[in-house]
């Protein structure tokens, strides 16, 4: 009988790992550059001052295994100069694991360097360029984009309260 209560429990304990390995078995990406997802990046201002922002982006299996304690995140910079930060998720490493290497979020806010939030969208003072950057985004350190990975731009020369805009590729460099 004593042999017969081992055996069962070798058996549980092992038919438990392999329930937990696989859990942790990663997906192979479907993509194949990590890039800004510029059909679900975008922003808009509701009429009554506030707003509305959308970012998306696709990783690669080698950015998601070869950053694991990286951050994604996006700058956004501003026709004045300003510039805000926004955040996918909390490592590159859960990409395939959690999300399967398509990040997406949405937020009425952005923040600042050190995660405070701020709104600086107006009228005359719009998002004209979005970056995306692996680095590092703790709420000790705050946001330190490290790698660029991909840059998308706003063609407008003004916006509409209530309207929705999304960022394209940008021109080439002359």
């Amino acid at each position: 009988m004593n042999k017969l209560v081992r055996l069962l429990f070798l058996m549980l304990l092992l038919s438990s790992a392999s329930v937990q390995s696989f859990s942790q078995l990663r997906k192979a990406s479907e993509f194949v550059q990590d890039r800004i997802v510029t059909e679900n990046t975008f922003f808009t201002l509701k009429d009554s001052n506030t707003a509305a922002f959308g970012w998306a982006s696709e990783w690669t299996d080698f950015s998601a295994n070869n950053y694991p304690d990286k951050s994604a995140m996006f700058l956004w910079h501003f026709k004045d100069g300003s510039i805000a930060y926004s955040r996918q998720g909390e490592y590159m490493g859960d990409a395939g694991k959690i999300t399967e290497y398509h990040l997406a979020q949405q937020a009425s806010n952005l923040e600042d360097v050190k995660h405070n939030k701020i709104q600086p969208l107006s009228l005359t003072n719009y998002p004209v360029k979005v970056e995306l950057h692996i680095g590092e985004a703790g709420e000790q350190t705050g946001y330190k984009p490290e790698l660029l990975v991909d840059t998308a731009c706003l063609d407008a020369q003004s916006i509409e309260a209530g309207k929705t805009y999304y960022f394209s590729a940008c021109p080439a460099a002359k």
